[in-house]
């Protein structure tokens, strides 16, 4: 826990496999180029000074995979070659969260906001990332593929997708800079409650809703029609009765709530990876591998009650000695599910998650601590 750490860039090969090792999975993002790769990138144009080196459009789809790398914008297949990378994700039952980003309707590969235009180009890039995932040799539970398109399981549907898919819940337009999309978006998160989202995703098949922090932390939450949710207090135990196992992927979530979201049994997507933090800001030391490196209680006990100054060679002796998911027994797989089971009231019987877990799997209502995009995002 010592020396100084320097956070890779987001959605870098560097960055994702730090956060695949030191989490219980990852998200990150994929755009077309024009010459039909898939690259990790998440905005949806270049900086000034990106535009400047490599000249052209600054939409980052109007341009090749080659004239991106200039730039460092790895290739996904490239991720996919890392075999630190793809050993952890494969046999350590981790998740990734895999965003495809829609174009600015101004770039030339899917420009206009013709729907049938961009409807294609969302076919396109769900049909050549399933293609490259079937490559990988991945059990389902280890993958969800996601987007803000609005029908993108329809999409997904209609590119022969046969890997888990989920709608990002509120939508969020590509147009517009930061403030610009998170105003576009009040009518999406104001009119349709959480409660309607999770039961719709529940419905059509969905393995978990992914969906922002608003909806359970903050004033906002109030916004929203319908009963209120929190992480905290009865609005926190009316959302575990209502999902009643189903899993929340919340983003962001700051350190300020990761440990009351974990006690609460939801999966946060987090954007601080340092391996220095080892403290909450109020009390205990903090774990990062909620689930493909679970606590018994009395472990779970010893890190939160702990002075501070003990917090770094606590959570360093719990990465000695700890057994990982996947070199836990089938007996103490079932152990740590039937806990899970009844502490967040999670509806299936404990033989049905038992069927869904093995060395490399584990049921998606499992609680889990996610890198975004990678190993955090670069605040600019």
């Amino acid at each position: 826990m010592t020396g100084d750490w320097v956070k890779p860039i987001e959605n870098s090969i560097e960055g994702i496999r730090h956060g695949m090792l030191h989490f219980d999975g990852v998200e990150f993002d994929l755009r077309l180029t024009n010459d039909g790769e898939l690259v990790l990138f998440h905005d949806n144009h270049l900086s000034k000074a990106q535009v400047t080196q490599i000249g052209g459009s600054k939409w980052t789809e109007d341009h090749s995979s080659d004239e991106l790398a200039e730039l460092g914008i790895p290739l996904f297949s490239e991720l996919l070659s890392d075999d630190i990378f793809t050993n952890a994700w494969r046999e350590h039952a981790k998740v990734a969260c895999v965003e495809l980003k829609m174009p600015h309707p101004n770039s030339k590969i899917a420009g206009s906001v013709n729907p049938r235009k961009r409807e294609k180009h969302a076919r396109g890039m769900a049909r050549l990332a399933n293609s490259m995932l079937n490559e990988v040799g991945l059990e389902h539970s280890n993958v969800v593929i996601f987007s803000f398109k609005r029908r993108f399981r329809h999409a997904c549907a209609r590119a022969n997708v046969n890997w888990p898919v989920a709608q990002l819940q509120p939508a969020i337009p590509e147009i517009g800079g930061r403030r610009m999309k998170r105003f576009l978006a009040i009518p999406s998160f104001m009119w349709l409650s959480l409660a309607f989202h999770l039961k719709h995703q529940q419905a059509v098949g969905a393995p978990l809703l992914p969906c922002g922090l608003e909806y359970v932390h903050g004033f906002t939450r109030h916004f929203t029609l319908g009963r209120t949710f929190g992480l905290t207090g009865y609005t926190s135990r009316r959302l575990n009765r209502l999902r009643k196992g189903y899993q929340l992927y919340v983003w962001p979530t700051p350190i300020e709530v990761e440990d009351t979201m974990h006690k609460l049994g939801l999966t946060g997507l987090t954007d601080d990876a340092s391996p220095q933090r080892v403290s909450y800001p109020d009390e205990g030391a903090r774990w990062t591998r909620w689930a493909s490196q679970p606590l018994d209680p009395e472990r779970e006990a010893l890190l939160r009650e702990s002075a501070p100054e003990n917090h770094a060679a606590l959570v360093e002796e719990a990465a000695r000695e700890v057994t990982p998911w996947h070199e836990l027994t089938n007996i103490e797989r079932r152990g740590f599910l039937s806990l899970w089971r009844k502490r967040w009231n999670w509806e299936r019987d404990i033989d049905e998650l038992a069927g869904d877990a093995s060395s490399n799997t584990m049921p998606w209502e499992a609680c889990r601590l996610v890198g975004h995009r990678g190993c955090g995002k670069d605040f600019k």
